[in-house]
């Protein structure tokens, strides 16, 4: 215990030199504003009488808590502690740098903070708050000199106030984030109300979308470009003119009109655009009509029935389903209702067209017998000319490769064997020695008479049977067959 308070006796010493050495090191510019400051002292006390104080007592519900981290304040303070005094000392600029926002005091638009209220502890600041559960102090929060003479015996459970705000502001957090978690009654009604606005929006849209579609194939189905306006450009050409000024063949015409040969071709045009636009108008208003009344009992069958909605729990969803069951079934049969009409015409244009497949099948086996006949026929005749044909084509080859390898002959720079070398394995080709530019069925057949082989990589040589000179990428003195000719005589 005594060791304690000699501990904290030098915290208190040591804090009493650092005040007196700041206030020594002060400029002269801060001397001249504690002197203002001193002036307004009697206004800062009025002020300060009219203030409340921010810090909790013993007497407080927090004095019966284990820790500071649980602590809960379900009641807000007495009426009699807030209209207690608040001490308090203009703070620097450095200290409020590091001073908590809840440990300060705000007055008159100045920053301030906390100092002991008691006359023997030289108006230290207020540091630290006793989180001891059994403390017996009147007031927790409390400075250097109230530390040694209250809570000595329990000091390592004291805490600095800035601590103690940042541990409370954490928990603050994690108290909010806590209640967010808590679930919400959702907002159904703004949901339900954006959705049916949605919906009219699409349902309008759709609307307008298919009354576009439905003029514009109504347009193009009766767009018509009147025949006589042709012959009317025509007529009041020739009636604008002047008579003297026409060709012959305008004259001609004009002959023409007058014994009545324009009138016949109106005639006939009036005939046909009747005829025409007549057909052309009842299918449009046949479309149009069954369109409607499709539309029309689509929309009222899809909204008729959907007024109102049914929220059931377990208990009720199988007489939820009997009725959704119910609707179905009526929907399905107006639907077949629709259906039927059109199931009666697809019938009989399927049965029609039946009949015509029928009498197509029929023709068609005629005319495929009739075919084979004269398929077998022609085959046989194709057979033998054919091989009238490839006799001929052999023939021509021969000739032809015979006289090929004949210019061959006569114009080939090397040596022609006809015989394949016992000194290597058997192929058609015949190499090309580099050093000589000559033709040798191997090394052994160069001989080194006027100089040795020479071996090279890659090769030329040539064939025996087409006589073709090619560059292989193989040594000289390697068997190499001719790929071509071995095709062929395999062939």
């Amino acid at each position: 215990m005594q060791k304690s308070q000699l501990k904290y006796a030098k915290t208190s010493q040591y804090l009493r030199r650092s005040s007196l050495n700041s206030q020594n090191s002060q400029s002269p510019k801060k001397i001249a504003n504690q002197s203002q400051d001193q002036m307004t002292s009697s206004q800062l006390q009025l002020e300060m009488s009219k203030s409340q104080q921010s810090f909790r007592s013993s007497n407080s519900p927090v004095g019966h808590c284990q820790s500071v981290s649980s602590k809960t304040f379900p009641y807000p303070p007495s009426p009699t502690r807030t209209l207690q005094k608040r001490p308090s000392q203009i703070i620097s600029k450095q200290q409020l740098q590091s001073m908590h926002e809840r440990s300060i005091i705000k007055m008159l638009g100045l920053k301030m903070e906390a100092i002991c209220t008691k006359t023997s502890h030289e108006k230290n600041k207020m540091v630290f708050i006793c989180q001891y559960p059994n403390c017996e102090a009147d007031n927790r929060l409390g400075c250097s000199y109230c530390q040694i003479e209250q809570h000595g015996n329990h000091a390592s459970q004291n805490m600095e106030i800035q601590t103690f705000c940042k541990i409370f502001d954490d928990r603050r957090q994690q108290f909010d984030n806590l209640c967010n978690q808590i679930m919400r009654v959702p907002d159904k009604i703004t949901q339900v109300k954006t959705f049916f606005e949605k919906l009219r929006i699409t349902i309008q849209e759709r609307l307008q979308q298919i009354e576009d579609n439905v003029i514009k194939s109504i347009d193009e189905e009766l767009q018509w470009q009147p025949l006589e306006r042709d012959l009317q450009n025509r007529v009041n050409y020739l009636s604008n003119k002047n008579i003297f000024d026409m060709t012959q063949e305008e004259l001609t015409e004009s002959l023409s009109f007058i014994q009545g040969k324009h009138l016949s071709e109106v005639e006939y045009i009036i005939n046909e655009t009747e005829k025409y636009l007549t057909s052309k108008v009842d299918q449009v208003q046949q479309s149009w009509n069954d369109f409607r009344e499709q539309l029309e009992f689509e929309l009222i069958t899809a909204l008729g029935d959907n007024n109102k909605i049914q929220i059931i729990d377990q208990k009720q969803r199988k007489e939820y389903a009997q009725l959704k069951l119910q609707v179905l079934a009526q929907k399905q049969e107006k639907y077949l209702e629709q259906f039927r009409p059109f199931q009666i015409i697809m019938n009989e244009i399927q049965e029609e067209e039946r009949k015509i497949e029928v009498q197509k099948q029929e023709e068609v086996k005629k005319q495929t017998e009739l075919q084979k006949q004269q398929l077998l026929q022609m085959k046989k005749e194709q057979k033998q000319r054919e091989l009238e044909q490839i006799k001929q084509k052999e023939e021509q080859k021969k000739k032809e490769k015979e006289q090929e390898r004949e210019k061959q002959l006569r114009t080939f720079p090397h040596i022609l064997y006809t015989q394949d070398c016992p000194h290597r394995l058997p192929c058609n080709t015949i190499p090309i020695f580099s050093c000589c530019n000559k033709a040798y069925p191997c090394t052994q057949c160069h001989g080194y008479q006027f100089h040795p082989p020479r071996i090279s990589i890659p090769s030329y040589r040539y064939c025996m049977n087409c006589l073709e000179i090619y560059l292989v990428v193989f040594p000289t003195n390697q068997s190499v067959n001719c790929l071509k000719c071995q095709i062929q005589q395999q062939s």
